[in-house]
């Protein structure tokens, strides 16, 4: 049994702020993905948010009983079968660890269930890590962008796109 088999991804519900608040203001995570600090109530509000928006669902990715991470999904209305990963992160001790990539395929398994067809999401150029999980979920590199992140630093970037 490897570390990955305890991973499951449930529903962020609205006790999940304090974690996400920890998590997104970790600097190695505000680095990584280009993002400016945050405040609980920014989660809190946040959380509020995705639970009345049909059009995306976010997760918290656990391992065992313990948060780990954070996956974040939209597009679900696309009629296309299209959706969006805009966001997964994981607290810097879970890196490395095949979490990520075990978490990213239960979602994609989960929405083909739902007749999502194909996944699409941005990655920094540079962030190689990153772009080893997404080729292990199934991703290729579908075309290049450059993009203003919130911390204001132009980003070249990769669309990669994967069909479930």
């Amino acid at each position: 049994m490897s570390q990955s088999d305890n991973i499951l991804i449930r529903a962020v519900n609205e006790n999940d702020a304090d974690f996400l608040n920890y998590l997104m203001n970790c600097p190695s995570v505000l680095q990584a993905l280009n993002e400016i600090p945050t405040e609980i109530h920014d989660w809190a509000d946040a959380i509020k948010a995705w639970l009345c928006d049909n059009d995306e669902e976010d997760f918290i990715i656990m391992n065992g009983d313990t948060p780990i991470g954070w996956l974040g999904i939209n597009g679900l209305l696309n009629e296309d079968g299209t959706v969006y990963l805009k966001m997964a992160a994981l607290t810097p001790d879970s890196q490395g660890c095949g979490f990520g990539t075990a978490a990213i395929l239960e979602l994609m398994c989960s929405l083909k269930q739902r007749g999502i067809r194909k996944m699409i999401l941005h990655t920094d150029r540079d962030n190689i890590i990153a772009q080893a999980c997404y080729r292990k979920c199934g991703f290729r590199i579908a075309d290049c962008l450059t993009e203003t992140m919130s911390n204001e630093k132009v980003v070249p970037r990769y669309i990669m796109e994967a069909y479930l």
